[in-house]
């Protein structure tokens, strides 16, 4: 049997973080065959994966991520004890992942049945700024790279900090070479500024879509081109409703899905999980008005900035009514 916990709960409010612990999980394991579980709406296939045995292999892996019963959201209360017995009667040779970007309550009962069962619980709190600093200090000695003088506050300055994006900026510099210089770091981290700009869509689809209205509210105070804002927001709802219409048809999975779209498999996957937040109804809408946004600038009808805030205020209010019908 592999060495890692046979029951792993990975959380917290740093996704880059949740992610790598999880990779590092699935690279544990040695499996080939990881069943992976993206936010379950009924509890029957997971709690079969929990207390089946393996016809076919002496081990299971199983990967759930984002499962509503952790979430603390209302619709995720239904099953909580089904889920905990199924816990309690999960086979030895199951090995299970639960994984979700957001932090646990302490009180959730199926963190407390994890940690009853002998289970890991690993949380990843938001980083303060000098946890970044450090944060980063300690992945630039472990890639054995070596930045120029005033490179560390550069990076963190055009990432915001942000770990995911420090790792791909690292990424770049490693694929450089040694010898970096200032310069030379300022001409590749060009760009890494508008990283912000594509984060509106993720927060709207996240569990506070207010989030990303006030985003987007804050970079058109920054003065960021409005037209550049509207040109990737589109984007993005078309990549949505493009992985919405491949569901439909009964496309699955991440590569087969990436290669539909010609798109690598860490952006598609990014996708579908935007796509099971928001449904094709309301992406189409938002498409709709961006249209019409879009129109009214170019015939200059329209305060662009004030139609753009607009939207985005009511994209996640009609994101949170519908969320609010659905568990009322």
């Amino acid at each position: 049997m592999s060495d890692g916990p046979g029951l792993l709960l990975v959380h917290g409010d740093e996704p880059h973080l949740v992610d790598a612990t999880v990779a590092r999980w699935r690279a544990a394991v040695h499996a080939d065959d990881i069943e992976v579980i993206d936010a379950p709406a009924r509890l029957e296939p997971l709690i079969a994966s929990l207390v089946d045995m393996p016809l076919f292999a002496s081990e299971r892996h199983v990967l759930v991520r984002d499962l509503p019963q952790l979430s603390g959201a209302r619709r995720g209360t239904a099953g909580v004890d089904e889920l905990i017995r199924a816990l309690a009667m999960r086979s030895r040779t199951t090995q299970v992942c639960f994984a979700i970007r957001a932090t646990v309550a302490a009180g959730n009962p199926i963190l407390a049945a994890i940690q009853a069962s002998g289970g890991q619980v690993v949380h990843h709190q938001k980083l303060r700024p000098s946890e970044r600093r450090q944060w980063l200090d300690t992945e630039v000695r472990s890639r054995g790279l070596r930045l120029p003088p005033g490179g560390t506050d550069l990076l963190l300055r055009c990432t915001a900090g942000d770990p995911g994006a420090l790792g791909g900026e690292l990424d770049k510099i490693a694929a450089h070479g040694d010898g970096i210089s200032t310069e030379q770091l300022e001409h590749l981290v060009a760009g890494t500024e508008q990283l912000e700009l594509y984060r509106v869509l993720d927060l709207l689809a996240g569990p506070q879509p207010a989030a990303g209205a006030a985003l987007l509210t804050d970079l058109i105070a920054e003065g960021r081109s409005t037209q550049y804002l509207l040109s990737i927001l589109a984007g993005q709802i078309r990549d949505l409703l493009m992985v919405h219409a491949l569901l439909l048809r009964g496309q699955r999975g991440t590569a087969a899905l990436a290669s539909a779209m010609r798109i690598p498999a860490w952006r598609a996957e990014r996708v579908v999980r935007t796509a099971q937040a928001i449904p094709a109804v309301l992406a189409t809408r938002w498409m709709h008005e961006l249209q019409r946004i879009d129109a009214g600038m170019k015939a200059g009808e329209i305060d662009d900035a004030a139609a753009l805030r607009h939207w985005g205020l009511a994209a996640a209010g009609s994101l949170a009514e519908r969320r609010e019908r659905r568990t009322a």
